[in-house]
């Protein structure tokens, strides 16, 4: 993963010096408090083990105002064909994809978190249907 960060970060004319990769997990961010500007999550909190720690983690870690950018998979509404899907399916994407929840409700735990500003936008992806609808939006600490 860090091979890949740190290439797009040179393909948007970051310097190596102004980028630095931390591994860590999202419970436990290794990073000091109000210390970022911004924090990006991009379909990672299907696979964390506590959407609500890590959550808490990015707002100790953010700055006062600093910016929550995400885009995440959560589940399609109840009693449509494709949530008996993947709830059929959730176990096993766990199995196969390090942890991959098909059936989380992400986008409401975001919603019911101590961000401000939040908008929580809402969109299908055809083309991956199972790992379809797609939340994404901004909030602030």
């Amino acid at each position: 993963m860090e091979k890949y960060a740190q290439a797009a970060a040179t393909d948007c004319g970051l310097l190596k010096s102004q980028f630095k990769f931390i591994n860590g997990v999202g419970e436990a961010l290794p990073i000091f408090d109000s210390s970022m500007d911004a924090v990006v999550c991009t379909l990672a909190l299907c696979s964390v083990k506590d959407v609500g720690k890590t959550l808490k983690e990015v707002q100790r870690v953010l700055k006062p105002r600093g910016q929550f950018i995400f885009i995440e998979h959560v589940a399609a509404p109840d009693g449509t064909s494709l949530r008996f899907w993947q709830s059929l399916l959730d176990p096993l994407q766990q199995f196969v994809s390090d942890g991959c929840h098909l059936t989380r409700e992400t986008g409401e735990v975001i919603r019911g978190s101590r961000f401000s500003d939040a908008s929580i936008n809402m969109t299908y992806i055809p083309s991956i249907s199972l790992i379809s609808p797609h939340v994404f939006g901004t909030a602030y600490k």
